[in-house]
């Protein structure tokens, strides 16, 4: 690993491509080598952009071990730590090591089809929705117990430092982003004399196993949504979700960053 190396993740839109120029000629000033060909030998991934081009940088590097840190340019920045404003004095912290590592887990998703599987990785959640708009029903297994048969839009599956996105929109529970768990989140459930749906999010440790089996007839209507990005669950027998198989490290400069996003994005 280089320690002055850094790879640079980016938005291409004019705002975001000018902060890059900007943030380019800082580091270089700083006798720092730059790149935008990733390379497995640099010592800092920076991400520069929003939340979204936060969970872009993370995939497309293969959920590097490499941190990352994040600039702001875009609306929400729950990722995304640095302002405009700090490029100097981030490059000054991250010299100096004035900062904290921090692990932020992931979700593994393995979809069984026909005794083979395929894996996936998350860092915010998995929504399993219908691809048409209709109910979705759908077997949910705790550690092989059978919980429930939900019956409504769909299901999230999210990490905690994922809590605050999809998961929160439909009511899930706000989870601090260390914490060893994860959170499985109703999508309109169905609660009726017909159709018996827990109404609220259930909050797993980290070594439970969630199930969710298709009933059958559905297999080919049902979509699994990784981190925004829709994916088809034809012939999808079932799927198996772990928690916290693999994480990624970030850098977080301000020890109350967390909170301060809590503050500043919800009240």
């Amino acid at each position: 690993m280089s320690d002055n190396l850094i790879n640079i993740y980016f938005n291409s839109d004019e705002k975001s491509m000018k902060i890059k120029n900007t943030l380019v000629q800082r580091l270089k000033d700083r006798d720092f080598y730059i790149t935008d060909d990733p390379s497995d030998s640099a010592s800092l991934n920076i991400c520069i952009g929003g939340d979204g081009s936060f969970l872009r940088a993370v995939h497309d590097s293969n959920f590097s071990q490499i941190p990352f840190v994040g600039i702001n340019t875009g609306h929400l920045g729950f990722y995304q730590e640095i302002l405009i404003s700090q490029i100097d004095s981030f490059i000054d912290n991250f010299i100096n090591k004035k900062y904290k590592l921090t692990k932020l887990s992931l979700i593994s998703a393995k979809l069984f089809k026909s005794g083979k599987f395929k894996e996936l990785f998350a860092l915010n959640e998995f929504a399993i929705k219908s691809d048409n708009s209709r109910i979705c029903h759908l077997n949910v297994y705790i550690d092989e117990y059978h919980l429930e048969r939900f019956a409504g839009d769909g299901l999230i599956v999210s990490t905690p430092s994922g809590s605050t996105a999809y998961n929160f929109s439909v009511g899930g529970s706000v989870l601090y982003q260390e914490l060893k768990g994860y959170q499985l989140s109703p999508i309109a459930p169905i609660n009726s004399k017909a159709y018996r749906s827990l109404t609220n999010s259930i909050v797993m440790p980290d070594n439970s196993v969630l199930k969710i089996v298709p009933i059958k007839g559905e297999l080919n209507n049902l979509e699994i949504i990784n981190d925004g990005v829709l994916i088809p669950l034809e012939d999808t027998d079932h799927i198996e979700f772990n928690f916290g198989l693999k994480s990624i490290n970030k850098l977080v400069f301000n020890p109350n960053w967390y909170w301060i996003n809590i503050k500043d994005k919800f009240l």
